[in-house]
């Protein structure tokens, strides 16, 4: 017994120890993602990783955006080409649209996108920077070299892609004007911290005046309107609401904190906005003075919800009158067919059973009584009735 109950508290010892950090430890390099190799490139050393609230060992500034989009872990890994070195860090997000608002965040204006294979849906690489998306993980690859090649892109989302949440990505990003849209200037904002660094500083001074407390979700892009300098960039700012009447809600409080569609000299203080509303869209120019300008460039963005159904369908037609007249008749026939074979079959069982068992089921003639009240002189023949009696 004393045995026993030593190996019971060495168990429970083991136990505790394996609770605390270390055991989070473990669990966290046994769920790693990054692979061992990619293309020609091979891992140098383990890979480490870091919980959001650690992030910022990664990223110095962003790490209050990244957990506004909502990042579940970090990792990072040395990698090594023979004597060229490879930094690469992976942001798992919590789904396909927190990665790619990340890499719309993260991405350096001087970066270009690269034509990467599928299952790479979004990259771009410049100064020995270069960012990839597949599903919900972001990927940064830092190096010596001016960018990694689009070969060793596509292998390394490869290597990745069955641990990657494959759901669809966020459609406001194709509601963007395509005429006058700086390239690489887009980005997919989900919430308010995001939201202030890339618009005008005097809508920052507002909480959540966008409603992102209500679902909401916003794409920004820079534009070059009439061959206007790069100070003169005006800047556009679509913003989705989960339905039209969420968006009507807000676009009415909107006009209490900034000037909207008034010259911007009688804004009072307030920052100067041209808006239009299209259903559950809401979209917002700055930095235009022009009212005729900035009408003629909203007119560009329309809006109209889709509801799609993928449940199995099929169609209903009424039927020609032949089809009612034919179908009447043959319900009818079914029907007297039925009850013909019912009474045959009824008929027949009691003839069978008056031949095999005469007297004894139908026709009992001594199970029969029968009050005679005298009126008639002629005696009562129980055969001449053909009455249903209970059994004495």
């Amino acid at each position: 017994m004393p045995g026993k109950k030593i190996l019971f508290v060495l168990a429970l010892t083991l136990v505790l120890l394996l609770g605390g950090p270390g055991s989070c430890l473990l669990a966290a390099q046994s769920q790693a993602i990054l692979p061992s190799s990619f293309g020609a490139w091979m891992a140098s050393g383990a890979a480490t990783q870091v919980s959001p609230a650690q992030i910022e060992q990664f990223v110095s500034d962003g790490g209050p955006v990244l957990r506004e989009y909502g990042i579940a872990s970090g990792e990072r890994r040395e990698y090594a080409n023979g004597d060229e070195k490879l930094t690469l860090t992976l942001y798992s997000m919590v789904d396909p649209s927190a990665a790619f608002g990340a890499f719309t965040f993260l991405r350096d204006a001087d970066m270009a996108s690269i034509a990467a294979t599928s299952p790479v849906s979004f990259s771009a690489a410049g100064k020995g920077r270069t960012l990839l998306v597949v599903g919900n993980l972001l990927l940064e690859a830092t190096s010596s070299k001016p960018r990694l090649a689009a070969a060793d892109v596509s292998a390394l989302g490869q290597s990745v892609a069955k641990q990657a949440d494959q759901r669809p990505y966020p459609p406001i990003a194709e509601f963007l004007p395509k005429d006058g849209l700086v390239p690489g200037s887009e980005r997919y904002v989900l919430g308010p911290l995001a939201l202030s660094r890339v618009f005008p500083p005097g809508a920052a001074t507002i909480a959540d005046w966008a409603g992102f407390g209500s679902s909401a979700e916003a794409m920004v892009g820079r534009y070059k309107l009439s061959g206007r300098d790069r100070e003169g960039e005006a800047l556009l700012l679509l913003i989705l609401y989960p339905t039209q009447q969420v968006a009507a809600d807000r676009y009415g409080t909107m006009g209490k904190s900034f000037a909207l569609n008034v010259d911007p000299s009688l804004a009072n203080g307030k920052p100067a906005m041209f808006a239009t509303r299209s259903s559950a869209l809401i979209a917002l120019l700055s930095g235009v003075d022009s009212r005729e300008t900035a009408a003629q460039f909203l007119s560009q963005i329309h809006y109209a919800s889709q509801v799609t159904w993928d449940a199995p369908t099929h169609d209903l037609t009424d039927p020609s009158i032949s089809t009612i007249v034919v179908g009447a008749i043959v319900d009818t026939g079914a029907i007297m067919l039925l009850v013909i074979a019912a009474s045959l079959g009824f008929g027949g069982f009691r003839l069978l059973a008056k031949f095999l068992a005469p007297g004894k089921i139908f026709d009992r003639n001594t199970d029969v009584e029968i009050l005679q009240l005298g009126i008639s002189s002629k005696p009562v023949d129980v055969k001449d009735f053909y009455v249903l009696q209970t059994p004495r």
